[in-house]
């Protein structure tokens, strides 16, 4: 109707009317200056409209962030997701700046972001614990987005922007301090890691667009981490395959053997590298199959002998799940370390019986250890070697007097004098001997009393004590019923029967756990050794006494040995301490690659896995950030 009605006015109306109109066009165009000029022009500008709906996304961010408790969440469409403890604060401190979104959408860091995430799981991390199922929505809704041709949701972005700080925040923590604290499973360690300020990392990565390279310099660095990355990567290509089938049970069989279980052994073996994929299938255990079943039971911690028995059975038929998750939380364990233990140091691992001597992160010697029983655990803690000692006393803890020493005494009232143990502060009785000099001339000595057992007492039958037969028999009893009154510190004399051996290794510690050497060289040839009281006895005690006396000078195999045959105790203090991590480690992976499992002698792998099953602590412990 507005076009018909202007084709009805006269031609000088209609020239009238577009002069007028051009007239004002000029004017204003005439009039204006420069800076209104680029006002007008930014009025219509792209980059104008970019620039607001940042400012809506900061706005959105600043709202959520405001609305978290103390315990944040995180509200994400429908759902509140645990925030991180410091995701508030590094959005207050910076003024709800974005980190992952710009003005053309998420920035390429953003996107790295999310391919680190997928793939923590290589570091034996689950990527739900950083929330990757609601990124993957939020990208699928601004995929749909893109396609269409609209322009990203704000309340998406905003989301992003917070799913993916959230996610640095958390798995940043996880990969420096580990996912549970050390505390949760006994582990007391000397120090801890050094406090990271993770906030500003993540400040720092974005800005430098170095995400990914940031959060790999938080993994552990040791060698024997990257080694597990590679097992894990191995066996769960063995799971994705289908794992590995069962070796019937029965008798035990060995070289010569025939059958059925032996084809099934054959295939076990095949799976996990012991025997070569392409060896014959047969029904005969040959010379081929007895060197892959002794290379299967060292790897795991087994009596090599070829003889596939109750624990080769066993140690066969764990499933590839159970050895997945050994990996797993060892790989956690080395993370609750410091990144940095020394340049030298000294680590006992529990679960597979041995000691390793690292420097430069080079193992310089190896050994077999002797642990504490089950009821007897050797604990977990480090702490600094601080002087060892050669032919060394034995004080004989309280524990072990009650529960072992005290009924061998009970039992036999020699045990003591037989052992060359003493009473600190507790002299001995004297025994008065009685020698006749000439005839009816009798002279009382006094010597130490030796004690007299009951058997001795049992042969005199109904015999008649002498007076001083008695005498001798109540300070005696006097003796050990103060002994066994638990009063007095037992110290052993050194000497061949001191349990100790010939050198302890000290380290001042709250468990009065130690290293040291021992007469009881047998232990070392069995497979499982945890049959002490939770000391660890060494098999090379001067291998490694050479090791922690490096720094002292002259100290080498020789004068050590010439130590020790002067039969003379002899305390050296180190010039410089040596760190010692007494650890736990089910799996390990050999200078060969190969992965290592062992039995979970204390149950210790169960007591990590229930923390983590617990609800994530998502402690920072940079609490100073």
């Amino acid at each position: 109707m507005l076009t018909m009605r202007l084709l009805n006015i006269g031609s000088h109306k209609i020239f009238a009317l577009l002069s007028t109109a051009a007239l004002v066009c000029v004017l204003v165009a005439g009039c204006a200056t420069p800076k209104q000029e680029n006002l007008i022009k930014d009025a219509q500008s792209p980059e104008q409209t970019q620039a607001s709906s940042l400012t809506k996304v900061s706005n959105i961010t600043k709202q959520k962030i405001q609305t978290s408790s103390y315990y944040p969440q995180i509200q994400i469409q429908t759902k509140s997701i645990k925030a991180n403890k410091s995701l508030p604060k590094l959005y207050e401190r910076n003024n709800y700046s974005l980190f992952w979104i710009k003005t053309d959408g998420p920035t390429p860091q953003a996107m790295k972001m999310v391919e680190v995430i997928r793939n923590s799981g290589d570091e034996a991390l689950n990527p739900e614990d950083y929330n990757l199922e609601e990124i993957e929505s939020t990208l699928s809704r601004m995929q749909n987005d893109n396609e269409t041709k609209r322009p990203y949701d704000e309340e998406d972005l905003a989301e992003l922007e917070l799913l993916l700080s959230n996610a640095f925040l958390t798995y940043g923590h996880d990969l420096h301090y580990g996912r549970v604290n050390a505390e949760q499973i006994n582990l007391d360690l000397l120090s801890g890691e050094r406090p990271v300020n993770i906030s500003q990392l993540l400040i720092d990565a974005t800005t430098t667009n170095d995400v990914e390279s940031t959060l790999n310099a938080l993994m552990p660095k040791y060698p024997m981490y990257g080694k597990l990355k590679i097992s894990l990567k191995e066996y769960r290509e063995i799971a994705a395959n289908g794992g590995w089938q069962r070796v019937p049970y029965g008798d035990k069989f060995k070289k010569g053997a025939r059958g059925n279980r032996v084809l099934a052994l054959r295939e076990r073996l095949k799976v996990t590298g012991e025997l070569e994929s392409s060896s014959p299938d047969s029904e005969v255990f040959d010379e081929t199959l007895d060197i892959a079943v002794k290379k299967y039971q060292e790897r795991n911690g087994l009596y090599v002998d070829g003889v596939v028995g109750k624990s080769t059975m066993e140690a066969l038929n764990v499933p590839v799940q159970e050895r997945i998750s050994q990996i797993e939380l060892t790989m956690e364990r080395w993370r609750l370390l410091p990144q940095y233990l020394g340049n030298k140091y000294i680590l006992v691992n529990i679960a597979n019986y041995n000691l390793y001597g690292v420097e430069n992160n080079n193992e310089s010697i190896t050994m077999r250890i002797v642990v504490g029983k089950p009821e007897w655990n050797t604990p977990m803690f480090s702490e600094e070697m601080t002087h060892i000692v050669m032919n060394p006393y034995w004080n004989i803890p309280p524990s072990i007097f009650k529960d072992d020493i005290a009924p061998r005494i009970r039992q036999d009232s020699g045990y003591l004098s037989k052992r060359g143990i003493d009473a600190v502060g507790l002299s001995a009785p004297k025994k008065i001997v009685v020698e006749e000099v000439e005839e009816n001339e009798i002279v009382e000595v006094a010597e130490n009393v030796e004690a007299t057992s009951e058997a001795e007492n049992e042969e005199r039958g109904e015999q008649q004590l002498s007076e001083v037969e008695i005498q001798n028999k109540k300070a005696q009893e006097q003796y050990i019923s103060k002994i066994l009154s638990g009063k007095y510190r037992l110290r052993q004399n050194p000497g061949p029967g001191n349990p100790l051996g010939q050198i302890k290794f000290l380290f001042p510690n709250k468990h009065s756990v130690y290293l040291h050497d021992t007469p009881n060289r047998g232990f070392f040839k069995r497979a499982q050794r945890n049959f002490s009281h939770g000391c660890i006895r060494v098999e090379k005690p001067v291998d490694l006494a050479e090791f922690v006396l490096a720094s002292n000078g002259d100290w080498d195999e020789s004068r050590i040995k010439s130590n020790i045959n002067s039969r003379r105790t002899k305390t050296v203090h180190l010039n410089q301490t040596i760190p010692v991590y007494i650890l736990y480690f089910t799996s390990w992976v050999d200078n060969q690659g190969n992965v290592n499992f062992h039995k979970d002698i204390y149950g210790l792998d169960q007591t990590l896995l229930n923390a983590l099953r617990t609800t994530h602590p998502n402690v920072d412990m940079a609490t100073a950030q």
